[in-house]
């Protein structure tokens, strides 16, 4: 709980106009925390109150029920509630039959009872759509959530002059409490119920009741406090704000801290549409007209339901058109790094992978190997032959070299009849080998030229590692020695591959 400030805690203890609990009110707590309660001391106890008992005897036979068998009796109508529903109902009535009396002039006191009233019934069928069996209590607590504000209207009753607190979003309410006092309801409310000696639930569903998210709560008391608190949204958007904005806003809420989809929120609202009527009877007090009731459901119903379907289906289409955007961005991104004869990769994104591991390469000290791949005669074959042979042997090469190596290795067509290849984490010894692999590979290899004619092909090779016997600045000074050990190959007869190593060393 908050902090109040010490000259509001000494209002609240010495305000003599503001109502507290009855003695049928403080029986019934008693009673209630009596771990050996029993039926007959319930009895007596509501038996006590003739129009407390009544009120118990219809709630038990109304719609919040739902009961195929009538309750013609008080023992009846306790084993039909149970004897802690009793308890808190009875609690209910007692203390809004006490807190109404002595209504402020200036207060609205009509629209915050019908809002306290609103928001009790949303949260007993919030608490039962979960199963909890403290339904009732929920009730209670969602009834009072607001009770700080009649404190608030006796200790300090120009807090409200000049503003209506219920046309208002509650949060602000809140607010414009805490400028004015240094603290808001919800801390007043808890304050009182904790110096009447209720129970912590109650107390706790009042501190929280503006945080469905409950935060700072036990996880074992989380949905209680979230009922609590949605209750009051619930209210508001039947009550001030039945705009589409203001129910999707209530929606989203229940979604998001409860998991109630659209649709089964529409039916709760047509639910509470049958239950207002028995919540006018039990409190004496007119809600909202019967025409006016059916309009806001249906209202709920096509806001929740049928717009939420035309939702449903204009999200899927943008979640195909961002799928399908998806796929014609990655489509298009291959493109952009492919060579479109051969598929391998083309000089630019060569560039960028090859800077890339270098980088990584040096941080980590790995090995990185670079291989420049030369086909050779390439020009008297494409001369002789036409072009359409010399494109099979560029796409024969580049299927060979892919065959040949791992998948994380990098084959590009690196301009015309040469191709490079980016071998990551393979030092001197094992680029050698796959260099020769591939040289024999190659003279291994008959293209077909399409017309029923084959010929052979030859590679020459240049090979340069960055490794721990030999570094490089940069990833360009690695080429051109892999490029120097390819001009060594070709001047030397071709068919063959070069380390850079072996023409330093030489």
């Amino acid at each position: 709980m908050s902090q109040i400030p010490d000259k509001i805690v000494q209002r609240l203890k010495t305000c003599t106009s503001f109502p507290t609990p009855p003695a049928v009110a403080m029986r019934v707590i008693a009673l209630a925390q009596d771990p050996e309660i029993d039926l007959a001391r319930v009895a007596d106890t509501v038996s006590a109150d003739p129009a407390i008992a009544a009120k118990v005897m219809r709630i038990a036979n109304s719609a919040m029920y739902a009961r195929r068998r009538q309750s013609t009796n008080l023992r009846q109508a306790l084993i039909v509630l149970g004897l802690n529903a009793t308890l808190t109902l009875a609690l209910t009535f007692t203390l809004v039959s006490t807190l109404r009396r002595d209504s402020s002039k200036g207060f609205d006191f009509d629209a915050y009872w019908k809002r306290a009233i609103f928001a009790a019934t949303w949260g007993k069928l919030l608490a039962s759509e979960f199963g909890r069996r403290d339904a009732e209590e929920v009730f209670l607590a969602s009834l009072l959530q607001d009770i700080g504000m009649l404190a608030i209207d006796k200790i300090a009753p120009d807090t409200y002059a000049g503003i209506c607190p219920f046309q208002l979003e509650h949060n602000r309410v809140a607010q414009h409490e805490q400028t004015c006092l240094a603290t808001d309801h919800r801390s007043i409310g808890a304050w009182l119920l904790k110096n009447w000696n209720m129970p912590p639930s109650l107390i706790r569903g009042v501190q929280h009741s503006h945080d469905p998210g409950g935060g700072g709560v036990e996880s074992e008391h989380k949905e209680f406090v979230t009922c609590v608190a949605l209750s009051g949204e619930m209210a508001d958007a039947w009550l001030t704000d039945q705009s589409e904005t203001g129910i999707r806003r209530a929606g989203l809420q229940a979604h998001k801290h409860l998991g109630l989809l659209p649709n089964r929120l529409a039916e709760m609202f047509m639910t509470i549409g049958e239950q207002i009527p028995v919540a006018e009877g039990l409190f004496d007090v007119d809600l909202v007209p019967a025409d006016q009731l059916q309009d806001i459901v249906e209202t709920a119903r096509e806001i929740l339901v049928v717009r939420n379907l035309y939702e449903i289906d204009r999200n899927k289409d943008l979640e195909n058109q961002k799928s399908r955007l998806k796929h014609e961005n990655s489509v298009l991104k291959v493109e952009s790094e492919r060579d479109p004869l051969t598929g391998v990769y083309n000089r630019r994104a060569f560039e960028e992978a090859v800077t890339r591991e270098f980088t990584t390469a040096v941080r980590n000290k790995w090995p990185l190997s670079v291989v420049f791949v030369d086909l050779d005669h390439f020009k008297g074959i494409n001369d002789t032959h036409g072009h359409q042979s010399g494109d099979a042997m560029l796409k024969a090469v580049a299927d060979l070299l892919g065959s040949t190596l791992r998948d994380t290795d990098v084959v590009a067509r690196y301009g015309g009849d040469e191709f490079v290849l980016l071998l990551p984490g393979v030092d001197a010894s094992q680029v050698d080998a796959v260099a020769q692999r591939l040289v024999q590979r190659a003279r291994e290899t008959q293209v077909d030229n399409g017309d029923g004619r084959s010929f052979s092909i030859t590679l020459s090779l240049g090979i340069a590692t960055s490794d721990a016997h030999t570094t490089f600045t940069t990833s360009q000074d690695l080429l051109a020695a892999a490029d120097a050990a390819l001009y060594h190959s070709k001047r030397n007869g071709r068919d063959q591959h070069t380390c850079y190593d072996k023409i330093k060393a030489a």
